[in-house]
Order: structure tokens, then sequence, then C-alpha cells
């Protein structure tokens, strides 16, 4: 099985200022704007990597099944095999393997669709728990009730905001990690201090992430409307694609406003 990886950072004139931003202490704005600079050429390829576009299709599906008299069924057609669980640990185990599934094909497997995945699964976890739903004791009937409200504009375009605030940290994070470990007891004093960096890299991921939360949702009340209720994936991987180039934008207009 093929597992595209998109390797370390390159030694190149952007990489050369991201390292060089971290060691002379610029804030999480100017680091998370400057690592997508650099990183453009590999996020270029983010709009055809099958993992991603296939976990932004599950996300949609979840709004789709909410509208629908049985979600754990119109799940199994979209490949989500439920059992008789429909508590947030079982949905989110079944959402990583319909994704595993899915990109189990030579050459399908790619880091952009582990973290896609990872998003995935603790976006969907967050919003069922935060719906009252059970981590382990909610079943197939209880499902529909849960996922109802995410058809919704604002529900949905609460979940995108989640999701892509989520990929967009592990991205950065991906492109960092080994740079960031090379300047403890330098930029960092301690590991304390480091985790304390990429926790506010976390949060300025998802304050960032506003900018695509109503985008989202009136895509996705647009598209069910053009289309009879239902949603391809050829046009999830469209607002996949539209929503990182958001986030990209958005980031490089918050370095400008001091990260604001």
């Amino acid at each position: 099985m093929g597992h595209m990886r998109l390797g370390p950072l390159p030694a190149t004139q952007p990489w050369k200022e991201v390292v060089r931003r971290i060691a002379d202490g610029a804030d999480v704005a100017q680091v998370a704007e400057a690592t997508l600079r650099a990183a453009q050429r590999a996020l270029a390829t983010v709009e055809g990597d099958a993992g991603f576009r296939e976990a932004v299709h599950l996300m949609v599906q979840l709004a789709v099944a909410g509208t629908t008299a049985d979600a754990a069924g119109h799940l199994a057609g979209v490949g989500v095999e439920l059992g008789e669980s429909g508590s947030a640990a079982e949905v989110a185990a079944a959402l990583s393997e319909a994704l595993y599934q899915k990109m189990d094909g030579k050459g399908r497997r790619s880091d952009w669709g582990e973290m896609a995945r990872g998003a995935l699964v603790s976006t969907v976890t967050e919003y069922l728990t935060g719906q009252g739903g059970s981590l382990f004791e909610a079943t197939r009937a209880d499902l529909t009730g849960t996922l109802a409200p995410l058809h919704r504009e604002k529900q949905f375009g609460e979940m995108g905001r989640r999701f892509f605030g989520t990929f967009t940290n592990e991205v950065l994070n991906y492109f960092l990690s080994k740079t960031l470990g090379a300047h403890v007891g330098q930029r960092f004093v301690t590991t304390n201090q480091l985790a304390v960096f990429k926790d506010g890299m976390r949060k300025h991921c998802a304050e960032t992430a506003v900018i695509v939360e109503k985008f989202c949702g009136q895509w996705l009340a647009k598209c069910r409307r053009e289309n009879n209720g239902q949603v391809s994936r050829d046009d999830a991987g469209k607002l996949g694609w539209n929503a990182v180039r958001k986030m990209q934008l958005e980031l490089e207009e918050r370095n400008r406003n001091n990260g604001n």
C-alpha cells in the first residue's frame, strides 16, 4: 500500500525565514503565516488529495444523514458502517474505518488524508458529545436525532469552523514539529514553554477559522437546494479546497493586523 509523504522542511529561503522567525521570538500569527507561505507548493496538492476530499465528503454526509429517517442507513450507503450503537465512539471509529477503506488503493494514503482524518474524528466527537450524545451508550436510533440539527446553516457552519481550524493546526504542526523541537533550550527554555506556544498556535487557528463558518453553512444550504437535498463528492471537494484557501488568506490578513 502506498503512502504519499510530504517530507521534511526543505532548505529553501522561505523555510529559512520560518526558522529565523521562530529563533527571533516571532509570535504565533507571524510563524503561522510564514509557515503556510513557505509550504505553498505542498499545500497546493491538498485540492486533489483523495483522503482530504473524502473526509470533507463524510462530514457533509453527516449533515445529509440528519435529514433522513434513518441516519445510520444513509451513512452505510456512503461507506460508514455502524454496529448496533450510535455512540460518539462508534461513529468516530466507523468514520476512521471508512476513510481507511477508501484510501487503501495504491498510492491513495497520504499525510494530508491522515491529518484530515484526525480533524474529522475530533470534530465529530466534539459535536456528538456536545449535543448530549453519549460517548459509549447512544443507539442507532438516537443518532438520527443527534445529527438532525446539522443541516441548518448555523450548526454546519460551526462544524466546518471546527474541522478546518483543526486541520490547519494539524498542517502547521506537521511542518513545524521538527523545527520547534530543535529550539527547546533556545527560543523555548523549557518544554512547557514549547507547549504554551503550540497551544497558542491551536487557538490562533481556531480563531482564524471563524472566516469559514458562515461560508460552510451557506454553501451546504445552497448545494442541497440546487441538488434535491444531495451533495456529491466533487461538490464536497470544492467546499474543502475553497475553505482551505480562505484559511490561508485569513492567516495572512491576521498577520498583517498583528494576529487580530
